[in-house]
């Protein structure tokens, strides 16, 4: 059966119009290098096929039984190998409707690993993955078979329960890299550094000491995209928070806060990523509150 969606797209941004939107094995293809945010936070399990998630300044290559933590609003996309499988099941919720339902202390347990540990990975294996799974599965009956939300909802919740017991020790835990995708965890942390000021790719190269080619080859290799098109994508992805949060800002304040360095060239990027100018995109957001 169809996952039921409780989800949209506006101005280039996913929104919920429900609390909370579960996806169980979603098999349908997507465009590698295609970077989003969304202001909700993000359950991601990945059953099967071969896939390099990048999250901010982190990079996962995954394999099947990995769960991921995101806060939502930290730009990141899925790089998919040509032609393989790409299974996962996603829940997307608002921490403000879960928060209704319990206590503050039982709230702030629940919420704490996608506040403290910022957009992690867990790898499941054998009576963990197994009880996991089946939790997922038991929401998915609920789901499809139009269950009342609150039974929905305390599926969530003994989901984050889940969760939050895996994650009481994983504070300490560092994960650790194999080469190539330890070079591009260092690109994207230094860009995460230094996106606002005028970058090149001979300093981008030269921060993590590789040559200009190889560093375009590499980082297109791992993640489907290329360096400056992350660079670009992390930018207007701050123009519209910047945008979003402060509106007594100017379009020009915004611009060259968020790392460019020409209005024109601002605009006309803002535009063919969003699909609207930042005007329009600002309007459009302050109009949604009303």
């Amino acid at each position: 059966m169809k996952p039921v969606s409780f989800m949209n797209e506006l101005n280039g941004q996913l929104q919920l119009h429900q609390p909370f939107d579960f996806h169980y094995r979603n098999d349908k293809p997507m465009a590698s290098g295609e970077f989003h945010s969304h202001p909700f936070y993000e359950i991601f399990y990945f059953h099967e096929g071969k896939c390099t998630y990048l999250i901010g300044d982190k990079i996962y290559v995954l394999k099947p039984g990995d769960l991921l933590l995101m806060n939502g609003l930290t730009l990141h996309c899925p790089h998919v190998e040509p032609d393989a499988r790409y299974v996962r099941s996603i829940v997307h919720f608002d921490p403000g409707f879960v928060g209704r339902w319990l206590q503050p202390a039982a709230f702030s347990a629940l919420l704490s690993p996608f506040e403290e540990l910022s957009n992690y990975r867990i790898t499941l294996e054998g009576p963990e993955r197994a009880e996991f799974e089946g939790i997922m599965i038991e929401l998915e009956r609920l789901t499809s078979t139009g269950a009342p939300q609150e039974r929905r909802m305390l599926r969530l919740i003994d989901m984050m329960c889940f969760i939050a017991d895996l994650c009481r020790t994983a504070v300490n835990h560092k994960e650790s890299y194999p080469e190539k995708e330890r070079h591009i965890q260092q690109v994207i942390t230094f860009v995460e550094q230094n996106y606002m000021k005028d970058l090149s790719l001979e300093e981008i190269a030269h921060s993590v000491h590789l040559t200009k080619h190889y560093l375009s080859s590499l980082f297109k290799e791992v993640t489907g995209t290329t360096v400056f098109k992350y660079v670009y994508s992390r930018r207007i992805n701050q123009a519209k928070m910047l945008l979003w949060l402060h509106p007594n800002l100017t379009v020009t304040e915004v611009c060259y806060a968020a790392g460019f360095k020409h209005l024109a060239h601002f605009s006309r990027m803002f535009k063919e990523m969003v699909g609207l100018t930042p005007e329009d995109y600002r309007n459009s957001r302050l109009s949604s509150l009303t």
